[in-house]
């Protein structure tokens, strides 16, 4: 079954819904197509989860420097790690769930879930269905193939997903 739209946007992350609203917005249809997590690496393993961490690491500090501001704590400060992440994930799944929510309600645009692969200058298909189109954007975040570039994505400075997976905090003081 091949269905056919104004535009396809490969990617529910940063500039995909922006980009969906605005087409739609237009009198344009649309089709946004997302193979995993909508809200793209920002949300999901990105900018969202760390600042979140990061967030909790300033309340522990703060506490931890209590007594300089009158305020007194009995016992010392320790960090709940578990509770720590189920934040941050907490706050990453409201923010995809409110993403995709938007998506999917909005007239004029089809959210299609599934793996986008291009089958010709206007055709995609995705599974078994295929779509065709006027025009397309790819917001997908992948790493270009230059031999920089996968180094970079190997680093594991350059990345924040290892940090997500901790389960205990480590003692930086």
């Amino acid at each position: 079954m091949t269905r056919r739209f104004d535009a396809i946007i490969i990617g529910a992350g940063q500039a995909g819904p922006s980009l969906a609203g605005r087409l739609t917005g237009a009198g344009m249809t649309v089709a946004l197509i997302e193979r995993k997590l909508f809200g793209g690496t920002c949300v999901n393993t990105g900018c969202t989860p760390t600042k979140t961490l990061v967030a909790s690491a300033y309340a522990a500090h703060l506490a931890r420097r209590g007594s300089e501001y009158g305020v007194v704590l009995n016992g010392p400060i320790t960090i709940d790690m578990p509770r720590v992440k189920a934040r941050a994930g907490a706050v990453s799944a409201n923010s995809r769930i409110g993403v995709e929510k938007w998506l999917r309600g909005m007239p004029g645009c089809t959210v299609i879930f599934g793996h986008a692969r291009f089958e010709g200058p206007d055709a995609i298909r995705v599974a078994k269905s295929s779509c065709r189109h006027r025009a397309s954007s790819s917001t997908s975040e992948g790493v270009p193939p230059c031999p920089i570039c996968r180094a970079l994505a190997r680093s594991p400075f350059s990345r924040t997903a290892p940090l997500l997976r901790w389960t205990r905090c480590r003692d930086i003081s």
